[in-house]
């Protein structure tokens, strides 16, 4: 999987992630929105509103990099992820 860079970070989006764990789609946005007061922006993941990022966005739909549905676009670095991962496990366990 190619993943997105953005501010020179390697990032993933909700898509990208969804098929990455063969889910559903909207299963990592749920899972972001539950822990999302624990993660920090900039460092675990970035939010590009559509008003200023609206060309990128546009290519990452025609590379199918993120879902046709996307309006703002959020991206979630390797650190982000992991500690995403973590802490549903913390939830869960």
């Amino acid at each position: 999987m190619t993943p997105i860079v953005h501010a020179g970070v390697d990032t993933l989006s909700l898509r990208q992630l969804d098929v990455l764990n063969a889910a559903p789609k909207g299963t990592t946005f749920k899972a972001f929105r539950r822990c999302e007061s624990q993660l920090r922006e900039g460092v675990d993941y970035f939010y590009l509103p559509a008003d200023e990022h609206a060309e990128l966005i546009a290519r990452l739909k025609a590379a199918q990099q993120v879902y046709a549905t996307t309006v703002n676009l959020l991206l979630l670095t390797r650190v982000g992820y992991a500690r995403l991962q973590q802490l549903l496990a913390d939830v869960a366990g």
